[in-house]
């Protein structure tokens, strides 16, 4: 047995367990809700994160330069957990990944806008806010990812049993 096919193999075991997460009738919609799952454990690692950063570091920087600081660190985690749960892309990661990255620089950049407007106009501290601008980036970034990101990348006919993708190329099974 090759690499390649055990690798493929071990990502066809991963599949199967994710998606005995998701209930039967519902599998229909599993990758939205895988994506909802997924996005809230990216959205609860990109706080905490975030706020560890903010609490080590408040008295060191602006709290902006924590936002950034943290992006990358948050971006890494996602990047892996969408790839194989969520979008299952055997696409070139060296495509993929500026691709990414670019639906999460565009919202960091809003972040970056927002968050002073929201901490003037909003009656909560900077932690509070931060949260609720994370919810909105669960939503804008799946019809990023799902539209931008793994355009192409996500394989039809894959044979689950056999661990192997009708029509891909080695070279694309990244």
């Amino acid at each position: 047995m090759t690499d390649d096919q055990v690798s493929s193999r071990g990502r066809v075991a991963a599949e199967r367990a994710a998606d005995a997460l998701v209930p039967g009738m519902l599998q229909r919609y599993r990758e939205q809700l895988q994506y909802v799952a997924v996005g809230a454990w990216n959205t609860l690692f990109g706080y905490c994160v975030w706020a560890l950063l903010q609490y080590l570091l408040h008295d060191h920087v602006n709290y902006l330069v924590v936002v950034v600081l943290s992006y990358p660190i948050a971006i890494a985690n996602a990047y892996v957990c969408y790839r194989y749960i969520v979008f299952r892309s055997h696409g070139r990661i060296l495509e993929e990944i500026p691709r990414f990255s670019m639906v999460y620089l565009v919202t960091m950049v809003a972040n970056l806008v927002a968050l002073p407007f929201l901490l003037r106009v909003l009656p909560f501290n900077v932690y509070v806010v931060q949260a609720l601008f994370t919810m909105l980036v669960v939503v804008v970034s799946y019809l990023g990812h799902r539209f931008f990101s793994f355009r192409g990348g996500q394989v039809k006919g894959f044979d689950r049993e056999n661990g192997t993708s009708a029509g891909v190329s080695d070279e694309r099974k990244a």
